[in-house]
């Protein structure tokens, strides 16, 4: 018998809850790409390149899928793969914001969920 451990049902719960969010909000982002750039420039900085919003898209619709798998929890090799392939999406993510806008310290917290699902996957069995 599969048992899910309790720190993975709610991290998974959580990410659904976000992913949903950053979905909408990429969506939105994609068709107001006018607004957003004369935002930017307004501030001084270079406006986000269109492809940056397309992958912050794909990597909300990956984050959904691993919350969706991580509740389901159907196979545990199932919930790895997604979870590694989310961390993975948040740490190019990373790269390409460090990149284009600058690290900051503050940007490292995007890595709690995905440390907190790997670990709440490493709790189950």
């Amino acid at each position: 018998m599969k048992k899910k451990s309790k720190l993975l049902n709610v991290v998974s719960i959580i990410l659904i809850v976000f992913s949903v969010i950053g979905i909408l909000s990429g969506i939105f982002a994609i068709i107001m790409k006018d607004l957003m750039d004369a935002s930017y420039e307004m501030l001084g900085m270079e406006p986000l390149p269109t492809w940056y919003y397309f992958y912050s898209l794909a990597v909300g619709i990956i984050e959904l899928v691993a919350g969706i798998m991580g509740v389901m929890y159907k196979s545990r090799k199932s919930v790895l793969i997604i979870g590694a392939v989310y961390c993975l999406g948040i740490v190019i993510s990373l790269c390409v914001e460090a990149v284009l806008v600058g690290f900051t310290f503050l940007s490292l917290l995007s890595l709690i969920l995905p440390i907190l699902y790997m670990w709440g996957w490493y709790q189950s069995e």
